[in-house]
């Protein structure tokens, strides 16, 4: 272990103090905020939407790709871009319980640790569990 880690441990600082830089979670440091992440992806919905009829569906992914507005989205969140630009659709309501779960995170209502085991239970009771 190195010393950072065991001086980290010995603080007592907890599971989820080390991803945090100055009590923000690093997620949140680095990234959008919630608001900016779902404007983003309403934006990316409505222009897959305008253009659909124009043009098959990779090429239409890579015309937002090379669209500047989404590019950092992309690299930021490769994951969330590539459920909303999914051939088969996107459901808007997944994405609003993700970014709940988030804004609890940020509100240190809950531990990403905690937000993570129920954001399982729940895909896990909607999906497997009948």
């Amino acid at each position: 272990m190195s010393s950072h880690k065991n001086k980290r441990d010995s603080n007592n600082e907890g599971k989820n103090k080390k991803v945090k830089i100055n009590n923000v979670p690093e997620f949140v440091s680095d990234g959008l905020e919630t608001k900016d992440i779902r404007d983003t992806v309403q934006d990316i919905m409505l222009y897959m939407q305008n253009n659909k009829a124009a043009t098959d569906h990779s090429e239409l992914i890579n015309k937002i790709r090379q669209d500047e507005r989404f590019k950092s989205f992309e690299e930021r969140y490769p994951m969330l871009f590539d459920m909303v630009t999914k051939k088969e659709g996107f459901n808007y309501e997944s994405l609003e319980f993700f970014l709940s779960m988030r804004d609890k995170i940020i509100d240190n209502k809950i531990t990403s640790e905690d937000a993570s085991k129920h954001v399982g239970q729940v895909w896990f009771d909607k999906y497997y569990k009948k």
